[in-house]
């Protein structure tokens, strides 16, 4: 291959840049300053590729943040936190408000409808007077009202501590599921690990081998209900054919729980094929 062959846009571009060969295999070894490029890998380069293409088709999602949830469930009951992870499906990207539209707020009539909430006005108004009151919602000057930020939002993140919360999942859930239902899934998303989309007490762990997975007790106790109560509502937590938690059962004592990343899901790359394929549980009806 002669030297003109390898000439390309970035030689022209770039003042300092070209192509040189090994004069014993004839390898072709591109060179460049190191003020204005960086050398990657093909495989670093693949993946970020793939990372990004992956960000531009993934679906419509909120961020829910992890390290401040406990601030919402201490004050809000079951129900209530199921209330707030429907409503906050409506946050505009650029201010956090609550958005029926592309640009038209939320009323309170809007939001008792979104809630389904129309016939149990009073239910609704003690969930917006929680919020309002511990800044969860926050009323603005031109009686809009707005998520605070510091729980869920839109936008880029360089946060790691938030989980994606794909909106049209969300709400087709609710469909099918009552708000406590809901809430007990807002409850459990403090506890999702960032790999591998786990339940689990140390959901910041970087080694994989050291995920301290919950079991039925241990997941139960860190939301705060019965074991008996989880086991009951797990299986309630579908919509259509998927399940929004997978329960593994390992030998005869061993049970650990997953999320379903169509709905919930922490990282910005494509989920691996296993964790795909462990919610693909009606593959046959759908041949």
């Amino acid at each position: 291959m002669s030297t003109a062959q390898m000439y390309t846009a970035e030689h022209i571009a770039f003042t300092g840049t070209g192509t040189a060969f090994d004069p014993d295999t004839g390898e072709a070894l591109i060179y460049a300053p190191a003020d204005t490029h960086r050398v990657v890998s093909i495989a670093r380069s693949d993946a970020h590729q793939a990372r990004e293409e992956y960000k531009g088709r993934q679906r419509d999602f909120t961020f829910f943040a992890m390290e401040a949830a406990h601030e919402v469930i201490s004050v809000l009951t079951t129900a209530q936190c199921g209330y707030l992870l429907v409503l906050q499906c409506y946050v505009d990207y650029t201010d956090g408000r609550l958005l029926k539209g592309r640009k038209q707020p939320m009323s309170t009539a809007d939001m008792l409808s979104a809630l389904k909430l129309t016939r149990k006005r009073q239910t609704f108004y003690d969930f917006l007077a929680q919020c309002v009151e511990h800044a969860i919602i926050l009323r603005n000057e031109d009686e809009s009202y707005s998520v605070n930020p510091r729980y869920h939002f839109r936008g880029a993140t360089q946060n790691r501590a938030v989980i994606r919360s794909y909106t049209a999942k969300v709400r087709e859930i609710y469909r099918e599921v009552n708000a406590a239902d809901l809430g007990l899934i807002y409850r459990m998303l403090a506890f999702v690990h960032y790999g591998t989309n786990a339940l689990c007490a140390n959901p910041f762990e970087k080694d994989a081998r050291e995920i301290r997975w919950f079991n039925g007790k241990e997941l139960a106790d860190a939301i705060g209900v019965h074991e008996k109560t989880l086991s009951g509502r797990l299986s309630r937590l579908k919509f259509g054919d998927e399940y929004v938690i997978a329960r593994l059962k390992i030998g005869k004592d061993v049970t650990k729980y997953v999320f379903n990343p169509n709905v919930f899901y922490r990282k910005d790359t494509e989920p691996d094929d296993t964790l795909i394929a462990m919610f693909n549980v009606n593959y046959n009806a759908k041949r």
